[in-house]
């Protein structure tokens, strides 16, 4: 289809489906419906580059969680799109959408058009767009606590190495997390007890305190307990 007739037929199509809904209707469903009758093929979201995974995998991946395809949620370009296939290479710090459903072809999506995604109920959003001051970080981070005067966000990340297993050369990945905090727009790094002591002098015994009292949810669930702790600091400044 030419570019011009392309532009008047979205343009036609677009007006019969807002007509098509009541305005009461939210906007979020009239977009999933254009969507729908223009067809995926010409979707902001589908212009990217291929994906091209050059591992050879064994006993670990270079994805977030995941290497399948899974459901998700995008906001790219200015537009949100809904239920589309995606994964997240937190080695290359990339997120990848499948193409027409197909789960060994996928498209990287770019990311300075990427605002936000969200993955098996988790928040990413990306650093550079959300905000605009100068900072040292950079990339997608997984929002995990937006509070009232700070904020944590956790960088997940993979490192690599080839590995020889029966006489055949494999990609290892291992998976850590950085944690970052938000405070009077600056970002700090929170990874240890002490990092979280020097941002905040003023509450040293009640911080301390926090940790004796909660020793096994930091063994056993380590990203929620840096969650409700970060809380317990903000409901205390």
């Amino acid at each position: 289809m030419k570019t011009t007739n392309c532009s008047s037929v979205i343009f036609i199509l677009l007006l019969l489906s807002i007509n098509s809904f009541s305005q009461t209707n939210k906007k979020k469903e009239v977009s999933n419906y254009f969507d729908k009758i223009i067809g995926e093929e010409i979707l902001n979201i589908n212009n990217g580059k291929i994906h091209i995974d050059p591992y050879n995998l064994k006993n670990s991946h270079n994805y977030y969680s995941n290497k399948n395809f899974i459901k998700g949620s995008v906001f790219y370009d200015s537009q949100l799109y809904e239920n589309v296939l995606i994964k997240y290479d937190i080695y290359k710090d990339q997120l990848v959408k499948s193409f027409e459903n197909n789960n060994s072809f996928g498209i990287t999506l770019t990311n300075e058009k990427t605002d936000y995604f969200l993955i098996e109920d988790k928040r990413f959003v990306n650093i550079d767009n959300k905000y605009k001051f100068p900072k040292v970080i950079t990339g997608f981070f997984e929002e995990k606590y937006l509070g009232k005067k700070i904020s944590l966000y956790i960088k997940h990340f993979k490192t690599a190495k080839e590995t020889i297993i029966e006489s055949s050369l494999y990609n290892e990945f291992k998976e850590y997390s950085d944690y970052q905090l938000l405070y009077n727009s600056t970002f700090t790094a929170v990874n240890t007890q002490k990092e979280i002591l020097t941002a905040f002098p003023q509450l040293k015994k009640e911080i301390r305190d926090y940790y004796k009292k909660n020793k096994i949810p930091e063994d056993t669930n380590p990203y929620q307990f840096k969650a409700d702790l970060i809380q317990f600091i903000d409901n205390n400044l």
